[in-house]
């Protein structure tokens, strides 16, 4: 029997609490219970949506993490969104998932890879203050020195310029 989190409607096997979000898992699943199948962005969302739509599974599109400023600028929507169907339907949305190459049906835990991705995204938000701040004043040291590298080529280039003409 599967186990499911209320809040990341992720299913699991085996454990009691969820791997993300720290909370217990319940135990069961109905059918009508909203369960994610994977995450994704722009293109990619686009077409398991319509894989999906295609073969009559309902489904529902909640942003993870919206990039509201991205969007103001490029008019193209860069949130990540987490797709949920049924639990009914998992199954079949699992295999049309595979099917079109949106998920790898060699990982015997699909969820483990979102895990991962969503663990990989989280340690460089844990960065430390201080190491942080560090990675920060060693980004700007390396910006002027760039910009002054380019002023620099820049004059000699002009002297070089100016000589021939003069």
């Amino acid at each position: 029997m599967k186990n499911y989190c209320n809040r990341c409607h992720r299913l699991y096997d085996d454990i009691d609490v969820c791997p993300n979000c720290k909370k217990p898992l319940q135990k069961g699943v109905k059918p009508s219970t909203p369960v994610a199948v994977v995450s994704a962005s722009g293109f990619e969302r686009d077409r398991i949506t319509a894989a999906l739509s295609d073969e009559n599974i309902p489904f529902a599109s909640r942003a993870e993490k919206k990039e509201i400023s991205a969007d103001a600028v490029t008019g193209i929507d860069n949130a990540k969104y987490r797709i949920e169907v049924p639990y009914s339907y998992y199954g079949k949305a699992i295999d049309v998932l595979v099917g079109i190459n949106a998920i790898n049906p060699a990982k015997e835990d699909l969820e483990a890879a979102d895990e991962a991705t969503e663990q990989n995204e989280d340690e460089f938000e844990d960065m430390s203050p201080r190491k942080r701040m560090f990675v920060r004043i060693i980004s700007i040291i390396l910006l002027i020195l760039v910009v002054a590298l380019v002023i620099m080529g820049v004059d000699a280039v002009t002297a070089i310029i100016k000589d021939l003409f003069v």
